[in-house]
């Protein structure tokens, strides 16, 4: 659940990036990133998107001459160096407010844009163009055809797109793990998998794409999106692989409401809160977080100082909670949780126990932790990293309004 969209490295100009974040996304314990949207503000971004790798649209495609990978080799190698799978996002930036680097057209040969990327594919996965031998890159085509921000062309002619992409890969790469782009509405979206059925073609993951104020019902989206999947016999797992908040009030371009919230202690509040809600829906796979990119009018882990320093921003403690949780392996089940308290738990299975503890509420709050048949008296204790001693069998903790804390508990 606790995936993040680009990075680790922001900031590409003469051919370097000038901003490096691994030790961040190492600390986060970040177990896939998405690329999409990369360098969106960035003149100078070379890497990702097909435009940059490939960049005379006339360049003979079989020539490993017409290719300029070294910003995205870079980009990968960062990526694969934290342990993160990748989501790789076949296409373009979208066209919106501020993009440097967006096109929707749909490309004007489809067959030469799937031998492109075809090409592509094997450089990360079989070496050619001393490429790489990556394993796991799950390979999405283009990012939300349905809206004219990112393909300027009909539901109709992107199906048609996506199968002669998905057929020329398949025939070169059998095993690739590639997937289409994610559809919202309903009705498009059965129409899109209606043809997938009809044409037998392939689907790996369904991606999804969530903005809200609140993600109680994320379970119930998953849920439909899995009976539409089984409907047209379709073989898929979930993933959002885009969410954030999006004030309620404001919606889509009033973004500033949305930008001040998500770097407040309130917003670090919110977002723990929504990961659990994630976690809680045993039928989503995963999720990936939009995004963590410099400048980070999206992101709520990190900005840029006077210094152009990066400094975290509350948030970040949430997404590390998370991730040690996520190390830990075994979810337990929390029981009499108090209203306006959300709690999220985790195992090893051995010795070592991890809870994140959500203050929702304006107003400070006091909860104990107990551990069924688990003398905490007699354990180590550290919360938010400092040492405590359990009273009476209970660790008493007092919350600030929006606190998100972590008690680790070794039990041995």
């Amino acid at each position: 659940m606790n995936g993040i969209g680009n990075g680790p490295l922001y900031g590409y100009g003469n051919g370097r990036f000038t901003i490096d974040a691994t030790a961040y996304f190492e600390d986060l314990n970040i177990p896939v990133i998405r690329y999409h949207d990369v360098e969106y503000f960035n003149k100078q971004n070379r890497a990702i998107n097909i435009s940059a790798i490939f960049p005379d649209a006339q360049a003979d495609e079989s020539s490993a001459s017409s290719y300029y990978f070294e910003a995205t080799d870079r980009l990968l190698e960062a990526a694969m160096h934290t342990g993160a799978k990748v989501i790789y996002r076949l296409g373009e930036n979208v066209l919106n407010l501020g993009s440097a680097t967006a096109n929707n057209t749909p490309p004007g040969d489809f067959d030469k844009w799937a031998r492109v990327a075809e090409r592509i594919i094997a450089h990360y996965e079989d070496g050619w163009c001393d490429g790489y031998h990556y394993k796991g890159i799950m390979w999405e085509v283009w990012n939300e055809p349905e809206q004219i921000g990112s393909w300027a062309g009909s539901l109709e002619s992107y199906a048609e797109f996506y199968k002669k992409v998905y057929l020329y890969i398949k025939e070169k790469h059998p095993n690739v793990d590639i997937s289409p782009a994610h559809i919202g509405n309903k009705d498009k979206r059965e129409r899109f998998y209606q043809y997938l059925s009809e044409n037998d073609l392939g689907i790996e993951h369904c991606f999804a794409h969530y903005y809200a104020s609140d993600f109680s019902s994320i379970e119930d989206l998953a849920a439909e999106l899995e009976k539409d999947l089984k409907r047209f016999k379709l073989d898929a797992d979930v993933i959002i692989n885009e969410w954030n908040y999006l004030s309620s009030e404001d919606g889509w371009y009033n973004w500033a409401p949305t930008f001040y919230f998500i770097q407040t202690q309130q917003g670090a509040a919110w977002y723990a809160k929504q990961l659990i809600h994630m976690q809680a829906a045993e039928n989503l796979a995963g999720a990936v977080y939009y995004a963590s990119d410099m400048p980070g009018f999206w992101t709520g882990l990190y900005k840029r100082n006077s210094k152009r320093e990066l400094v975290v921003l509350p948030a970040y403690d949430t997404f590390r909670y998370f991730g040690k949780l996520y190390n830990l392996g075994y979810e337990v089940k929390p029981d009499k949780v108090p209203e306006g308290i959300y709690v999220l738990a985790a195992t090893d299975g051995k010795k070592e126990v991890g809870v994140m503890v959500v203050n929702d509420s304006e107003e400070s709050k006091e909860v104990d932790v107990r551990i069924k048949d688990v003398r905490l008296d007699e354990c180590k204790i550290q919360v938010k990293s400092k040492k405590v001693q359990a009273a009476d069998e209970k660790i008493r903790l007092r919350l600030l309004p929006y606190e998100v804390s972590f008690v680790n508990i070794l039990t041995q």
